[in-house]
């Protein structure tokens, strides 16, 4: 018989067996060559939207007129107001175990996410509005009502837009909790898909044009904001992108938060990728992989961050004092009250003033320190930023925490905005009742308030007089700038005055020509000298006004008032002198401004000391007032450092060598019209010294500082290539940008 041929089980066992090893040492790696594919594009791919992510930022910051962004606020974090820097944002991740393992069930909880929000504020454009308020769209030129913006070439001379972009970071589903099905760190790894945080870009309007209560005004843009109590968009919300949660924790979707979010959604574009990219990164243990975390709060990283340049101890510049046209005496000793910065668009800043004089010896080496506190908001603590006049020898050797309170920048700024009356005085005030400062010498020696204007980078170290009053008395009606004021009184010469008897310092004396005429019969009937004032040259009587001693209407004592002990001067031409016309002619008498000299001022003219002049004899020593004429009872009692309105050389003589001492016409033949002289000047507290003093010879401003006029991007793509593969591939990038069409 002819026997069948075939394979036998065994040999098909063996077939089959080798041939799987085969395919496994051939299919395998070429698995892992896709795997390294994928992950070599990830790589790829992050690396090249990192790159044009970051020039496309720049690009757009560069073009921008600012950046805003320059306070903190006060956000609710897991149920405790926290101050944070208005550039945050609050991201919600899951808690985790203490031990830094998964939490199940699951619970949310707030992160804050630090410069994670940037707001450019675009050039304006060039542009129409339609028939029905919507813009024109130059290239069809119809009315579009998807235009947010004029759509034109950029107006020149560059100036703000109505329209801001913004970039920040957000759940690409803000209506769905956080999910990384990928690492297994927050959450187990799960088929469900990711929803991780993504960078947005989103160009709205903040303010349109509205009626409300019946007037027409641009108020926020409810679409996209909340409003304030004043209609204006509340623009810095770390919590703008997050919706509302009723009490179980779940999530609010139909109210007008969730509605505003939506908006957002629709004007917003991302730019990472809406999966596989996460802009969160989560610190662990690489060795336990366990979450690193305060009490079950995980910490996280944001991959982007929109960071100021910092500024370290920059010498602020001070700006020319004394212009032309404004010469004066002692010219030497006015310093700037103006002082700038390199760069604007501050934020964080901390500013040392060293007064003139100033030396690093163990005795007047006091200084100042405007700051944030640590405590603001706390009982007894400033609420914001205030200056504080600190000793390098006292207990605390920090001056961010040490130093006693002078000046309270923020009541300040707060007055001012509301419109209420006096910001100066309630500052000062403000931050005398938690330090009592008032009452040490050496504070109010030092004493050199300030204001900043952070966004142009420069800081303003002068006062206007109108900023000074008691705020729980009106002022007058006829001066509600609460401007000093002196009347001239009866135009009356010392030949036809009516009554001169009395002492030059009785109320009958107390205006312009009453005092004039009274001494300058004191000195015209004092023919022994029995008085000491008759070999005083006859052109030191003058009708003048004192400011130092002038108070305010509502009877505020003037801040250059010698007993207060401030080193204190009058802004080179900031003054405006009004009084009645002393010219003849059809205005005669009634109120006109005065001409500034500086020689002997005639009709309707004034000559002014914007600074102290040298006292008579002033060499080192104590000022000797007889070298000018003065002897016996008229020097009686007087003190140089101490002003007393009885005594003649204190009161007469002393003011013509001190900061507002204003000269006006002295002819004994020609008196002022009757009728007020009112006086409005700033003040200021920088200064300067001259000849052989030692220490600083001018006040120096140091500021450290973020400047958002220099940005700094920090870029990182963080890109999962795929759900098995549960290590991302990271691409970090940075670039700067400077704001160039920012207008200082």
């Amino acid at each position: 018989m002819r026997r069948k041929l075939a394979y036998t089980i065994v040999e098909l066992l063996t077939v089959i067996a080798i041939s799987a090893i085969l395919l496994t040492l051939i299919i395998l790696p070429v698995i892992q060559s896709f795997n390294l594919t994928r992950q070599a594009q990830a790589l790829s791919d992050a690396q090249e939207l990192g790159k044009r992510l970051t020039e496309r930022v720049s690009r757009e910051v560069s073009n921008a007129v600012a950046v805003r962004g320059a306070s903190a606020v006060f956000v609710t974090v897991n149920g405790t107001s926290v101050r944070v820097p208005s550039t945050s944002l609050v991201v919600r991740v899951p808690r985790v175990n203490a031990d830094g393992s998964v939490l199940l069930p699951r619970q949310e909880v707030d992160v804050l996410a630090p410069y994670t929000r940037m707001d450019l504020i675009i050039p304006a454009q060039t542009g129409q509005r339609g028939p029905t308020g919507g813009f024109i769209d130059p290239i069809t030129g119809k009315e579009d009502p998807t235009l947010q913006n004029f759509k034109g070439q950029t107006q020149l001379p560059v100036a703000p837009g109505a329209t801001i972009v913004r970039y920040f970071v957000g759940l690409r589903d803000p209506f769905q909790p956080y999910n990384n099905p990928y690492d297994g760190l927050l959450l187990a790894r799960n088929g469900t898909r990711d929803n991780l945080y993504v960078l947005y870009r989103a160009e709205v309007q903040p303010r349109v044009f509205q009626t409300i209560a019946g007037n027409n005004v641009y108020a926020a843009n409810l679409q996209y904001f909340e409003a304030d109590a004043n209609s204006q968009p509340i623009l810095d919300d770390p919590r703008f992108f997050v919706p509302n949660f009723d009490g179980a924790g779940a999530v609010i979707t139909n109210d007008a938060k969730a509605d505003r979010i939506r908006n957002w959604l629709r004007r917003s574009v991302v730019q990472t990728e809406v999966s596989r990219y996460d802009m969160l990164q989560t610190v662990y243990d690489l060795n336990s992989r366990r979450v690193q975390n305060r009490a079950g709060i995980p910490t996280v990283i944001p991959l982007v961050q929109f960071r100021p340049t910092r500024v370290a101890s920059e010498p602020a510049e001070g700006q020319i004092a004394v212009r032309l046209g404004q010469e004066t005496d002692n010219a030497d000793r006015i310093a700037p009250d103006v002082f700038t910065t390199k760069l604007g668009l501050w934020s964080n800043a901390t500013v040392r003033t060293w007064p003139a004089g100033w030396s690093n010896l163990t005795v007047g080496n006091e200084y100042l320190v405007g700051r944030t506190d640590a405590n603001n908001g706390q009982a007894g603590a400033a609420p914001g930023f205030s200056i504080y006049a600190y000793d390098p020898d006292g207990p605390i050797s920090d001056d961010f925490l040490g130093g006693i309170e002078v000046f309270d920048l923020f009541t300040y700024d707060s007055v001012q905005l509301s419109g209420q009356r006096y910001p100066f005085t309630q500052a000062v005030q403000a931050a005398n009742l938690r330090s009592n400062w008032l009452n040490d010498p050496a504070a109010r020696s030092i004493f050199t308030p300030y204001v900043f204007d952070g966004a142009k980078g420069r800081i303003i170290a002068s006062f206007g007089i109108n900023e000074v009053g008691s705020s729980s008395i009106a002022p007058p009606i006829d001066n509600p700038g609460n401007l000093p004021t002196i009347a001239s009184g009866a135009a009356e010469t010392p030949r036809t005055a009516a009554n001169l008897a009395g002492n030059f310092y009785d109320a009958a004396f107390s205006t312009v020509n009453q005092r004039f005429n009274k001494v300058w019969d004191m000195w015209e009937t004092d023919t022994t000298n029995a008085f000491g004032v008759r070999n005083l040259d006859q052109s030191r009587i003058h009708r003048f006004i004192d400011l130092r001693v002038l108070n305010q209407p509502d009877g505020t004592t003037s801040p250059l008032n010698p007993n207060l002990g401030f080193k204190v001067a009058i802004v080179p031409g900031s003054e405006i002198v009004t009084g009645p016309d002393q010219n003849a002619g059809p205005n005669f008498g009634q109120p006109v401004r005065y001409v500034r000299v500086s020689t002997n001022p005639g009709p309707n003219q004034y000559r002014i000391n914007y600074t102290s002049q040298l006292e008579p004899g002033l060499n080192g020593g104590a000022p000797d007032y007889s070298l000018i004429g003065l002897s016996g009872t008229a020097l009686a009692g007087f003190d140089p450092a101490v002003y007393n309105a009885q005594n003649f050389a204190s009161a007469i003589i002393q003011p013509q060598f001190k900061p507002g001492y204003i000269q006006l016409n002295s002819d004994p033949n020609t008196p002022i019209p009757d009728g007020n002289i009112r006086v409005s000047y700033r003040f200021q507290f920088t200064g300067a010294q001259s000849g052989a003093a030692t220490g600083a010879k001018t006040d120096i401003f140091a500021v450290d500082y973020d400047s958002r006029e220099l940005m700094s991007i920090l870029l990182s793509i963080r890109n999962y290539p795929q759900s098995n593969l549960p290590n991302p591939q990271n691409v970090t990038l940075k670039a700067t940008a400077k704001v160039r069409n920012f207008i200082r």
